[in-house]
């Protein structure tokens, strides 16, 4: 099977998201020079948190403190019985209408926060966390529409759109199913929703930045074994050291079409003590190589991944989330590079 990821991105940047800036105007300078432009979010500024720039389309949101959220049986009908697209407004993401400003982009990506990661970060004016069953699917429902709006919005720009679903809370709730601490919501549930989510005519990406070699339930690898997608893991704290088999369902989820997102490079000033293009080299070799070890099909790696930060910049300087920007151009080069010296 062809992968989900166009070949022409194969080796290239993929951003998160966030960036460690502190004005809209500036990554416009450096973001429609990459080979794939995304939307971006700057959470210096409070509107642009990746829970509230989605929640503050819901009526009550906030209305009696941060990330809180009551609801009355007209607001849930409204959001869950509506097939409408809904869009945050230009306040929330202002880059998703900034950047389509006549543009016409090859391949472009953008990104909302999964399901999971909104219902477990939300909670009731009471304090209680709002996992549940009937809010699970409250947010399945909002963040379905959601991704129909951006869809709608980007389609006429966009020849190949991305949509990544950021589920940074995902080894949390998996925690809270298994000990009972969920009612009435078990975990291919949410796997299962979060992958329906997708509209049609998107490349499916999914970020996770905790340890993806756990998630995994029994003889089950939550990434491996869903949706073939364009998986966006953290190799750097989370190295590929892996038994057999989760090896062979890497490989098989590759082969059925899903492809990587290397997090090889760090996303806070602290973590460098070379340049950003020597610490993709000395980074790529090292994930490289224990791939091959591994036994991980590195032509399949080759033709299905692209170079990443462990997670978003949010936390970078400005002059960190540029370089790292800037020096994009190169990572192709140093991917290509690598391999060969790899597989000779």
């Amino acid at each position: 099977m062809t992968g989900i990821l166009p070949e022409a991105l194969a080796g290239h940047f993929f951003g998160v998201g966030s960036l460690g800036e502190v004005d809209h105007d500036s990554p416009m300078q450096y973001m429609k020079k990459l080979a794939l432009p995304y939307s971006f979010q700057l959470p210096a500024f409070r509107e642009e948190d990746m829970i509230r720039q989605f929640g503050a389309i819901v009526e009550g949101y906030e209305e009696e403190g941060e990330f809180v959220l009551d609801i009355d049986i007209d607001t849930y009908r409204d959001i869950t019985s509506e097939d409408e697209p809904l869009l945050p407004s230009g306040a929330y993401m202002p880059s998703l209408y900034s950047m389509m400003d006549g543009t016409q982009y090859p391949y472009f990506k953008t990104q909302q926060t999964a399901p999971a990661t909104m219902c477990f970060s939300i909670r009731g004016s009471d304090g209680k966390q709002l996992f549940n069953r009937s809010m699970f699917h409250f947010f399945v429902r909002l963040m379905s529409r959601i991704a129909l709006g951006q869809l709608r919005h980007l389609k006429e720009h966009c020849e190949t759109i991305i949509l990544c679903q950021d589920d940074p809370s995902l080894g949390f709730v998996r925690d809270m199913i298994e000990t009972d601490r969920a009612s009435g919501v078990f975990l291919d549930q949410i796997i299962e929703k979060t992958d329906a989510i997708y509209p049609s005519g998107v490349v499916p990406a999914f970020h996770y930045c905790g340890d993806w070699r756990e998630l995994r339930k029994d003889d089950w690898f939550l990434l491996w074994d869903s949706l073939p997608k364009l998986a966006h893991i953290d190799v750097l704290r989370y190295p590929p050291d892996i038994d057999e088999e989760q090896t062979e369902r890497m490989n098989g989820f590759m082969k059925r079409g899903g492809g990587l997102a290397l997090g090889l490079l760090p996303n806070v000033d602290e973590g460098y003590t070379r340049s950003v293009l020597e610490t993709l080299r000395v980074n790529l070799a090292t994930t490289l190589d224990k791939m091959v070890k591994t036994g991980i099909d590195i032509d399949l790696v080759e033709r299905n991944t692209m170079l990443s930060t462990q997670c978003g910049l949010s936390g970078a300087s400005v002059s960190l989330t540029r370089e790292i920007h800037e020096q994009s151009a190169y990572f192709r080069s140093e991917f290509t590079d690598i391999l060969e010296r790899l597989t000779r």
